[in-house]
């Protein structure tokens, strides 16, 4: 006889039902008709207009930021030593730690922008106990007694019971040791120090010409630099991070950019010289060298997501195209992955990060043939990508745009006028911050459904993707009035409070790279003019920039 099923269960069981039935029904928000980019300006919250004179890129983290602290031991550049043990100077015995602070790391990455924080603001781990006595235990000092020989001959070595999870563990045992020796035999490599490379030289401001920072502002700036020192003091690392993460992490601080050695506990290294020098992540290299001798980068998971993505990462944290790659034992430069990425140039593809590289490293009017024999330029390539649609693209369509933006800003910052395609490019991007802007949640983050129409998600990392890529993408394209807008200033506060109160959260490290990126641009562009110079170390004050 068959039982009847109480009447809860049943009730249960029609709920996938009803959860199909409401998600499958579409909403007008959602419609992707509902908002035209190409609407009417009238409506703007931001003026449109660009003016040439109210826009500055800077170029270097170090020098616009303000922060030029040295970063660890104090060393040269030839005599840096990757995967060395053994440290350069004698150090004295550390005092005994307690347990519960035997597992943290012991030489904590510097970060430079500990001196705007006040200790009371310092945050600490949540298990961080600040004095804690050894326990004393007198079983600790008692001599181990060794098994009895019977016990050993009498138990098996796999138990009977279930063999194969024995051989699991055995084989999870040798995994862990294997990744333990591993950061004890990491290659030793030496690499010379990233520069930011200044393409423009810097403009000069008047501190006394600057309005003053309201209350406001001044707590944005306080939030802002402590998210900042939070995240640089955790940097990722070469065991558990592939080297698609790694290149968002060498974009977060630019050149400043510091990953961990081996693990978590790992010595501390420049990003930008353990991706250029070709040196594994997870496993895996980024880059080989080719039968007849050429270099190449490999796009799949976990490598370059798209085609020219490492070169175009390089040229937004301001690597100089005469920095040296070393690949299995050949000696290039960025200069030459530029080379290379110009010659696998076609039409109808996917352009956005090689226009960005390229029209980073090379003139404005330069001209090239690809491995076709077809002509290319950068016009021509500003051109495929207007064509090709925003909405779809990589990241809901922010590096196609950024593309687009950079290469009309660098137009502007060499001096050139803005004309032709880039001129395009200028009014195409500006009506798309007119509708970023028009899309913009009351909490300050950005549409969580990019520019389809309005979203306000209640996932928390899909509003930290959104609103990371479209605030990085707009502080590019910002003139100096949409700079110190409510509203980009109510972005960049969403942004550092929901970074902060998650500080311990484990972040997609794409949507965190542009994230912290995002908070370090708009730092630089708003409110490192109003650093004190005598604040900055006496040997850096002559290189910053304004």
């Amino acid at each position: 006889m068959q039982r009847r099923l109480p009447g809860y269960v049943s009730a249960f069981a029609a709920l996938p039902l009803v959860a199909i039935v409401t998600l499958g029904t579409p909403t007008a928000g959602n419609a992707e008709t509902a908002w035209d980019p190409f609407a009417s300006e009238s409506n703007s919250t931001l003026d449109a207009q660009i003016a040439p004179q109210d826009f500055d890129l800077p170029t270097s983290v170090l020098a616009k930021i303000g922060v030029l602290a040295k970063i660890g031991q104090q060393a040269k550049p030839e005599s840096l030593q990757l995967g060395s043990a053994q440290p350069s100077k004698p150090q004295a015995p550390e005092p005994q730690k307690s347990r519960s602070l035997r597992g943290q790391r012991s030489s904590p990455v510097t970060s430079p922008f500990t001196k705007w924080i006040s200790p009371k603001a310092k945050s600490s781990e949540p298990n961080e106990v600040e004095s804690a006595k050894p326990v004393e235990d007198s079983l600790s000092k008692a001599k181990p007694i060794p098994p009895p020989q019977v016990a050993r001959r009498i138990r098996p070595q796999t138990s009977s019971r279930n063999p194969a999870q024995s051989q699991a563990q055995t084989r999870s045992k040798k995994r862990s040791a294997s990744k333990r020796s591993s950061a004890k035999s990491l290659p030793v490599v030496s690499f010379p120090t990233p520069v930011a490379e200044l393409t423009t030289p810097p403009r000069e401001i008047d501190p006394s010409d600057l309005p003053p920072l309201t209350q406001g502002q001044q707590r944005l700036r306080v939030k802002i630099r402590r998210v900042l020192n939070h995240y640089y003091q955790r940097p990722l690392n070469t065991r558990d991070r592939s080297p698609w993460e790694m290149m968002h992490a060498l974009l977060a601080y630019e050149v400043d950019s510091k990953i961990l050695l081996g693990g978590p506990k790992g010595k501390s290294t420049s990003a930008v010289g353990w991706l250029c020098f070709n040196q594994a992540c997870k496993r895996r290299t980024l880059m080989y060298v080719s039968d007849n001798g050429q270099m190449r980068v490999r796009v799949g998971p976990a490598l370059q997501g798209h085609r020219g993505q490492l070169l175009a990462m390089l040229a937004q944290s301001k690597v100089s195209k005469n920095y040296p790659i070393r690949i299995e034992g050949h000696d290039f430069t960025v200069g030459d992955l530029a080379k290379m990425e110009m010659r696998t140039c076609y039409p109808r593809t996917e352009l956005t990060f090689k226009l960005i590289g390229l029209m980073h490293y090379l003139d404005s009017d330069a001209t090239w043939m690809n491995d076709q024999g077809m002509e290319w330029n950068i016009p021509r390539l500003i051109s495929e990508e207007i064509r090709q649609p925003v909405r779809g693209a990589a990241c809901g369509g922010t590096h196609r745009l950024s593309g687009l933006t950079l290469a009309y800003k660098t137009r502007l910052q060499r001096g050139e006028p803005v004309d032709g395609q880039y001129l395009k490019a200028q009014k195409f991007v500006t009506r798309y911050q007119q509708y970023a802007y028009r899309l913009q949640n009351r909490d300050g983050s950005f549409s969580t459904e990019w520019f389809r129409g309005p979203g306000n998600e209640k996932s928390i990392d899909r509003k930290f993707k959104t609103t990371g890529h479209l605030l990085e993408w707009l502080l590019y394209a910002a003139s100096e009035k949409q700079l110190r807008h409510q509203k980009t200033a109510n972005a960049a506060n969403y942004l550092a409070t929901i970074m902060y109160n998650n500080r311990y959260k484990d972040w997609e490290a794409g949507p965190l790279g542009h994230a912290i990126h995002a908070l370090l641009l708009y730092d630089r562009m708003v409110f490192s003019h109003y650093d004190e110079p005598k604040n900055l170390p006496v040997a850096r004050k002559s290189r910053r920039l304004n």
